[in-house]
């Protein structure tokens, strides 16, 4: 007589698996840049998986992604890598379609959350600018470069 394994009636709901906070996309050198999904999930991206040595970019002034660049201690993010995340800053934002759009960067220990502010807020300090001119075939290359 065999026994079955599973128990009849058993209450416990399926095990849901959690997605991560942020979309990973591969640049074409190989790179990770991640890009927040939402407000609440741009505060997790940036204050609990990234580290204070990483590259933050964002679309200055306007509601957008928070996109990381995970770097190695004591190294600087190489200018094409920059500008690849500078444009899925600039894609992942309400900028999206503007010719030119202003992003801001800075390593991510330059940052701080205000107690009490809204989700998706940060305080940034020695901010970099950088122009970019969007160059439509870059941004469909990165997209097609998602994980």
């Amino acid at each position: 007589m065999a026994l079955d394994a599973s128990p009849q009636g058993s209450t416990a709901a399926p095990k849901q698996v959690k997605s991560a906070p942020f979309r990973t996309f591969v640049t074409p050198t190989g790179a990770r840049v991640l890009v927040g999904k939402g407000a609440a999930q741009n505060d997790q991206l940036t204050f609990q998986n990234s580290r204070p040595h990483d590259l933050w970019l964002h679309a200055k002034g306007r509601t957008g992604a928070h996109v990381v660049v995970p770097l190695a201690k004591n190294t600087t993010c190489p200018a094409d890598l920059l500008v690849d995340a500078a444009h899925l800053a600039a894609h992942f934002s309400e900028a999206r379609g503007e010719a030119v759009v202003e992003v801001q960067y800075t390593p991510r220990r330059y940052l701080r959350k205000p107690r009490g502010s809204a989700p998706g807020l940060v305080v940034v300090e020695r901010e970099k600018v950088l122009a970019v001119r969007l160059e439509a075939g870059r941004v469909e290359r990165l997209i097609e470069g998602e994980e």
